[in-house]
């Protein structure tokens, strides 16, 4: 039987009255629907995930609940302004990327709410990691300080080998960047970023650590995003590692931000220790995946990809595809070359159809 005939059965007979009396949501001429017949039909739509609309919706209030009672006091709103205008950055600053979330549909204090959680997510893998010398000795060696790269980056394989031969011919990189980048973040700095390990796509990090002062790379470098041109403008010089323990440290929190196990892992062990109760039977599997230590539940799926990218999106926005940073997180979409919360980019709030 069709479920939404399902759903007109049950508001018929004695249930008429309790469902008249529900609170109106929409109307058309065709009728009305109600808050009862909206929460009904979000318990029983599945969404691709295998979660219901309201398992997915009612996870992510909870863990967004968890994660604030757990961490609300350790993320100051300083904290939030600040990782909030290091996003902005890339967009020109906060008003610049004020603008461009408004052609979203978004505000400031969407995204903000996405980089509170972003930073408690943070917290959280803080506390379940222990970092080790090992790991910290190891990202040291690989780790290069303020070094400066630049890019163009387009969709097509061949033009991007065309425009290798034109730089090798003495052509101007700005001039090239304003001409065919489609990450339009970057056009006003001719291209430029700093590049931070850890903070991009693997084979565009591997591409440009490879490079000397001033090379380019003779090959395109191929991402998710397209093809990109990669010029060492600047090699950055590097403290003692106890100089650097700090960054280094910071960096190698990053990665874990990236691995979804660990997340899950670590908000897995926040979620068990916040005794849920969830009232409604038909909503019970909302925090299923959460209640055994990982290993102890074979089959258990991992937790829903959006909802991992509701929680790592730092800047609570989309990514376009003319960004070359991903940004947790914050949220969000420009064509980004970040690995990130921020997950890592990004799809924010949307639900799985």
């Amino acid at each position: 039987m069709k479920k939404w005939l399902v759903g007109a059965m049950a508001c018929s007979g004695l249930l008429l009255a309790s469902c008249a009396d529900s609170a109106e949501v929409a109307s058309t001429e065709a009728g009305r629907v109600r808050e009862d017949d909206l929460y009904e039909r979000m318990k029983n739509e599945v969404t691709q995930s295998g979660m219901t609309y309201g398992e997915q919706m009612l996870q992510q209030i909870l863990l967004e609940d968890i994660l604030d009672h757990a961490y609300g006091e350790e993320v100051s709103d300083e904290d939030v302004e600040a990782e909030l205008e290091r996003e902005a950055e890339g967009y020109g600053g906060v008003d610049e990327f004020e603008e461009m979330i408004a052609m979203q549909g978004m505000s400031l204090d969407d995204v903000r709410d996405s980089v509170r959680t972003s930073l408690q997510v943070r917290a959280a893998i803080s506390d379940h990691v222990d970092i080790t010398e090992e790991e910290i000795e190891e990202a040291y060696e690989n780790y290069a300080l303020d070094s400066t790269v630049a890019h163009i980056l387009v969709e097509d394989l061949g033009l991007a080998e065309d425009i290798i031969e034109e730089l090798n011919d003495g052509a101007d990189f700005g001039e090239l960047v304003a001409e065919h980048t489609t990450d339009v973040g970057t056009i006003e700095t001719n291209g430029e970023l700093p590049l931070e390990p850890g903070r991009f796509v693997p084979e565009f990090e591997e591409a440009a650590l490879e490079l000397e002062e001033g090379e380019i790379t003779q090959e395109p470098v191929e991402s998710q995003w397209g093809y990109h041109i990669i010029k060492m403008v600047e090699v950055g010089e590097k403290g003692t590692l106890e100089e650097e323990r700090e960054e280094i440290e910071a960096m190698i929190l990053d990665s874990y931000m990236q691995d979804q196990a660990v997340v899950q892992e670590a908000i897995g062990e926040l979620v068990r220790n916040a005794n849920v109760q969830i009232a409604d039977e038909d909503l019970t599997g909302a925090m299923q995946q959460f209640m055994q230590p990982a290993g102890e539940q074979p089959g258990e799926e991992a937790i829903d990809e959006d909802m991992l990218n509701e929680l790592l999106e730092e800047e609570g926005v989309d990514q376009d595809e003319d960004s070359v940073e991903e940004d947790v997180d914050s949220s969000d979409d420009e064509a980004d070359v970040e690995s990130e919360d921020e997950t890592d980019a990004e799809d924010e709030t949307d639900e799985d159809e």
